[in-house]
């Protein structure tokens, strides 16, 4: 007898060589699909009862007789038959059955089972019995499944397969869509995936369709779901892409691949920190390997696991706002809740440098001039507010591109780490060894890091050629059992495995043509080519030469906004472009958001900078040496008469370094003698110096250089004092008294 088919989900159809199944009744499609979910010997009064319950005996029997002869006709040696007994007589390959199996021996095949709709299309009448039973069914399938999908969204999580976990858990939502598990890993699984848009459009779903069906609203804790991920870091950029090779081209956030082990560890020292056992991550590796992405993919993770992430970044240009890298980490969580058990004095310190707390607790009093003496205040004061967060909840302090932090930045940094020892802190670090010399204030800040018991050296290396191949099939959603492989393997021999590069080639080959997105699908395939053109496809032999072709091919308007920028190194607002370039603002922004698109820039804050420091230096070495000279000159003189959002006066350190290449001296010479008092009540002492070398290499008058050496003079003579007061510190946590401070009368 050959195998039979019985797919009784989604529509009941009974397929295998020799079987006409067309001409079965209802009740004979109901008693084989009983047979077959029912495995065993049944006896005839069993069915009877099941489908003729309500019809007289002898009717009833005649009834099963009828439907087990057009069985017979249907699928000839379908039926065990006897007077007493009803049994199949042979294999039959059942979806639910299968299922059920799967659910037992391989739950994460199970997961791929459509179960859904059992015996929906199959009305029966007059038999409430069988009712009951499939009703039964329908509510095991559907419990089942909500425990396979549960359990593969789960792993697909922690191997951070973000978009197998979407597809699991639209599929779990969809089984249980009134459930709150299922629609809160939907949304943790877009976010964790860089889409905090459709993660909070799944909720706002979610919310519509249970307050619709019960006119409640969500349980609390997904509705805090929800807020940690709206207040959460800046979702990836929606593309509204115009030409045609753009607007074909997909998004390039991808699942993380080649980082289980890494990723282990990161989830590791993340749980002993939230213990109350100060962690320490330092993430390194070459520029492009995937520092950053497996840091901002681990932030969101502990942002949806309700702990608070700091953010602050070094940037790639000479001085800068003093403690920078500290100073925007601390403006990241402003809006904390655990800000506010902060005592005020320590939160007036901190103010110093973020002048944002003023805005959010106006009933702060005002803070007295700094002292060469009061700068180990300043180091508390921030101390204080991160362990103040930290008692709300535990905290990742994210600190991006550290090589290129200020040495300022590192000496506080290393203090900070000192101080915190005990609190529920994870200091997350990444550092690319060979972007700086060996004597570079980060270089010797992450040698005595390692010297740290709490510290965890995550070392990435480049992906291997078949991690490569992972990479593009689930990316491309390739289906074919050895697709890509080809393509895998040249670009691997081109990038070596860098991941930034890999996707750089990528995207040429989109803007190129050679690449595009099926439409229905979503997988990629080749473009049909003019038969004229091409025959044959030659990548580039470099990365920057990828990136330099697909700049070319820009237009005008876009490659100059793109060129300012890259020459701004830490990134421009779109006033300063508007005033650069002689455009609106409005235009500016929109030319901005335009290279955003096109995967060039990145918007952070309304400022736009290059998406990777590799593209600014492929701009930026295309520049002959007259070019550069007066698009430093005109980003000096626009930063100088435009007012940032916030209010604050410009950089003055950034207006100096773009007023020196650009030959401006004296303005230069201004502005860098007011870095270096900005720097000096910060307490940076050392990047006031940079400042003052810089005004001394520019000053034209005597009295000019008479000034710069007063300066450095009293400079020198400040940062040599170093002794910081012995104090109670543990005691001058906030809400916490000394002795001295109880002073009345002792009972005797």
């Amino acid at each position: 007898m050959p195998s039979l088919s019985l797919a009784l989900c989604g529509g009941v159809a009974l397929s295998g060589d020799g079987v006409s199944a067309s001409g079965l009744g209802a009740k004979a499609v109901a008693l084989l699909a009983y047979l077959a979910v029912e495995q065993g010997t049944h006896s005839r009064d069993e069915l009877t009862a099941l489908l003729w319950g309500e019809y007289a005996e002898e009717k009833a029997k005649a009834s099963l007789r009828q439907a087990l002869t057009h069985l017979r006709e249907a699928a000839p040696g379908l039926l065990r038959v006897d007077r007493t007994s009803v049994a199949l007589a042979t294999t039959v390959d059942c979806d639910v059955t299968t299922f059920l199996r799967l659910t037992r021996d391989s739950p994460r095949l199970a997961a791929d089972c459509d179960v859904t709709g059992f015996l929906d299309d199959l009305h029966i009448r007059r038999s409430p019995a069988f009712a009951e039973w499939a009703d039964g069914i329908r509510a095991k399938l559907v419990r089942r499944q909500c425990e396979v999908l549960a359990q593969a969204t789960a792993e697909a999580m922690a191997t951070r397969q973000w978009r197998e976990a979407v597809r699991y858990a639209e599929r779990w939502v969809k089984a249980a869509p009134l459930d709150s598990a299922p629609n809160a890993a939907l949304m943790e699984a877009h976010f964790m995936g860089g889409d905090r848009a459709l993660a909070l459009d799944a909720f706002a779903q979610y919310r519509s369709r249970f307050a619709e069906e019960t006119g409640q609203a969500p349980e609390r804790a997904l509705a805090e779901l929800a807020e940690r991920i709206r207040n959460a870091g800046v979702a990836a950029a929606r593309r509204h892409a115009t030409e045609e090779w753009y607007a074909a081209a997909p998004s390039f956030q991808g699942s993380l691949i080649g980082r289980r082990g890494e990723w282990d560890a990161l989830t590791s020292a993340w749980r002993k920190a939230a213990d109350g056992s100060a962690q320490i991550a330092l993430i390194e590796g070459d520029a492009g390997v995937g520092k950053s992405r497996l840091a901002e993919d681990f932030a969101r993770w502990v942002s949806a696991s309700g702990g608070t992430v700091l953010r602050g970044r070094g940037y790639d240009a000479r001085g800068g706002v003093p403690l920078g890298a500290i100073i925007e980490a601390l403006r990241s969580g402003i809006d904390a809740p655990g800000l506010a058990g902060t005592d005020p004095q320590w939160l007036l310190e901190v103010a110093r440098v973020v002048p944002e707390i003023r805005e959010r607790f106006r009933s702060l009093g005002s803070v007295a001039s700094p002292t060469t003496a009061d700068a180990w205040r300043l180091f508390e004061g921030i101390a204080q507010l991160v362990s103040a967060l930290a008692d709300e909840s535990p905290v990742v302090v994210f600190i991006d591109d550290l090589h290129w932090c200020d040495a300022d930045s590192c000496t506080l940094l290393h203090s900070l780490i000192r101080r915190l020892d005990g609190a529920s802190v994870l200091w997350c670090l990444t550092f690319s060894p060979g972007s700086v010399e060996r004597d570079a204030p980060a270089a010797r800040l992450v040698r005595a890091l390692r010297a740290f018991r709490q510290t965890r050296a995550l070392a990435l290396r480049p992906l291997d050629e078949d991690g490569v191949w992972q990479l593009l099939r689930a990316l491309g959603r390739v289906t074919a059992p050895n697709g890509a492989r080809r393509l895998a393997a040249r670009i691997h021999e081109v990038t070596t495995g860098f991941p930034f590069y890999v996707i750089e080639l990528l995207k040429t080959l989109f803007a190129q043509g050679w690449l595009t997105v099926d439409a229905d699908t979503g997988e990629w395939i080749v473009s049909a080519q003019d038969s004229d053109g091409p025959t044959g496809l030659t990548l580039a032999p470099s990365v920057h030469e990828a990136i330099a072709e697909r700049i070319e091919c820009l237009p005008n308007d876009l490659g100059e906004v793109l060129i300012s920028i890259a020459v701004s190194a830490r990134g421009c607002r779109a006033d300063v472009l508007s005033h650069i370039h002689g455009i609106s603002r409005l235009r500016a922004a929109a030319i901005g958001d335009a290279l955003v698109e096109r995967h060039l820039t990145v918007e952070d804050d309304g400022v736009y900078r290059c998406a990777h420091p590799v593209i600014a230096r492929v701009v930026s070495d295309a520049l002959g040496t007259a070019r550069r000279r007066e698009l430093h000159r005109g980003l000096a003189l626009a930063l100088e008469i435009t007012i940032p959002p916030n209010g604050e006066s410009p950089d003055p350190g950034e207006i100096a370094r773009h007023a020196e290449q650009g030959g401006e001296r004296a303005m230069a010479y201004r502005y860098a003698m007011e870095a270096a008092t900005s720097c000096e009540s910060r307490f940076a002492y050392e990047e006031a110096m940079t400042w003052l070398d810089l005004a001394a290499s520019v000053a034209s008058q005597p009295a000019d250089t008479d000034a710069v050496n007063r300066t450095t003079a009293r400079l020198l003579e400040a940062a040599g004092w170093q002794e910081i007061p012995r104090v109670d510190r543990d005691a001058m946590r906030a809400g916490r008294f000394v002795v001295t401070d109880l002073d009345l009368p002792a009972r005797v």
